[in-house]
C-alpha cells in the first residue's frame, strides 16, 4: 500500500515519473502503467490524479513553462521597453540553454500537439499570447521614442520563431555560443531599430 502524501507533492512525483517515462520511451511507448509504477502508485491511484497521458503531458509542460511565465511577468514590470526586451531575450536564452531535459520534453510535447488537432487551440493561445506580449513591448518602445517605427507584428512573429528555433541548437553544441547568440539577437531585434 502506498503511503498517503500531500496532493501537491504527489502530483510533482507523478509529473517527474511521467517526464522520465516520456523521455526514455517517447509518448507512445510510455503507458499509464509504467508511469504509475515509476511514481510508486497503483494505476487507479494515478487515474485519481490524471485522466490520461495527455493530461499528464500538458501538466508537465505547464510546470516546465513556469519559469518562462515568471520571466514574462518580470519583464512586463520593467518600465523601459528596450530594457524589458533585453532582459527577456537574455534570460530566455540563458534559461533554455541550461535546462536540457526540460527543453527536450518541451519538444516532445510539441510533437504530440502537432499530431493531435484537438490540442492545437492550446498552442494557438500560447503563440498568440507570446506575440501580443512582444508586440506590446515594441509598440511601447515606439510610443516612448526609444524605437523607430516598424512593423511590430512582423517583428514579434519573427522574434518568437527565432527564439524558439535557436534553443535546441544552444543546448546541442558549440556552433552557437550562448553569449554571441544573445548579442546577435539584441542587435537584430533591438539595436537595429533603437533610437540613440
Amino acid at each position: 500500500m502506498t503511503k498517503k502524501k500531500p496532493g501537491n507533492m504527489r502530483i510533482k512525483e507523478i509529473i517527474q515519473a511521467a517526464v522520465e517515462e516520456f523521455l526514455e520511451k517517447g509518448y507512445n511507448g510510455a503507458s499509464m502503467n509504467s508511469i504509475a509504477a515509476r511514481a510508486g502508485l497503483s494505476k487507479g491511484g494515478l487515474y485519481h490524479h490524471f485522466s490520461g497521458k495527455d493530461e499528464i503531458l500538458m501538466a508537465a509542460n505547464d510546470e516546465f513553462a513556469r519559469p518562462v511565465h515568471d520571466l514574462v511577468h518580470r519583464t512586463a514590470a520593467v518600465d523601459n521597453p528596450v530594457e524589458a526586451l533585453t532582459l527577456y531575450i537574455r534570460e530566455y536564452l540563458h534559461h533554455w540553454s541550461t535546462h536540457e531535459k526540460e527543453l527536450a520534453f518541451t519538444f516532445l510535447t510539441m510533437t504530440k500537439i502537432i499530431s493531435c488537432r484537438g490540442m492545437w487551440p492550446q498552442m494557438e493561445d500560447y503563440s498568440t499570447g507570446v506575440m501580443a506580449f512582444y508586440e506590446s513591448l515594441f509598440k511601447k518602445g515606439i510610443e516612448k521614442g526609444l524605437l523607430r517605427h516598424h512593423d511590430t507584428a512582423a517583428r514579434a512573429l519573427t522574434l518568437m520563431a527565432a527564439l524558439d528555433g535557436i534553443t535546441a541548437y544552444l543546448v546541442m553544441g558549440h556552433t552557437f555560443p550562448l553569449e554571441k547568440t544573445v548579442e546577435h539577437f539584441l542587435v537584430t531585434y533591438i539595436g537595429d531599430i533603437e533610437i540613440k
